[in-house]
């Protein structure tokens, strides 16, 4: 022989290789399998434990922070959601919170107390004024009304999308000239400048 299997024995020993490849995956699966059954039997009754909940169903926990590979808060959900700064937040609040890879808010929406629904969208920081890097805010309010706010760099607000107390939708635009506000908005009835 020239040192080559022939094509019979080449095409076997492929075969086994594939065999040996899916025992080996089919393993790892097992193994996983058996580490997060009781890894979920012990974090479970840790938890259950902590929380006092006998329901064997249900994760009881008042907030839920997610890590990313290097220890970052990413993603926090929480009744009420943490604040990552003592009094950043105008209210409490029941909803979660995406952060960057260093750990800077850049989504959240929350439930308040009262009983708004408030979505952010915030602006990476250093691109404007560090008091509110907001840069859209969608908020369904307590009252039944509704707005689309647009906020710049200044985090004045230039423009807003409106449904009001008495059911007029309308697109408002803010000018701050001079240290006056002028009001434009435009709706089905026409337009206002105040």
């Amino acid at each position: 022989m020239n040192g080559q299997a022939s094509p019979d024995l080449q095409q076997q020993v492929d075969l086994l290789k594939r065999e040996v490849r899916r025992l080996r995956v089919g393993a790892a699966l097992a193994v996983g399998a058996v580490i997060i059954a009781a890894f979920n039997g012990a974090a479970g009754g840790a938890i259950s434990a902590i929380s006092g909940a006998q329901d064997s169903k249900a994760l009881r926990v008042r907030s839920l922070v997610i890590e990313d590979e290097a220890g970052n808060d990413r993603i926090a959900l929480g009744a009420p959601v943490p604040d990552p700064r003592e009094g950043r937040r105008n209210s409490a609040s029941t909803g979660i919170v995406i952060n960057d890879e260093k750990g800077v808010e850049r989504f959240a929406v929350g439930l308040q107390a009262n009983g708004r629904v408030v979505m952010g969208f915030d602006a990476p920081p250093g691109t404007g004024d560090p008091r509110n890097r907001e840069r859209i805010t969608l908020v369904a309010d307590a009252t039944g009304g509704a707005y689309l706010r647009f906020l710049n760099r200044k985090t004045q607000v230039p423009g807003r999308l409106v449904l009001d107390d008495n059911d007029q939708f309308y697109l408002e635009f803010l000018d701050f000239a001079n240290g006056k506000i002028t009001t434009r908005r435009i709706g089905f009835k026409g337009e206002e400048i105040r």
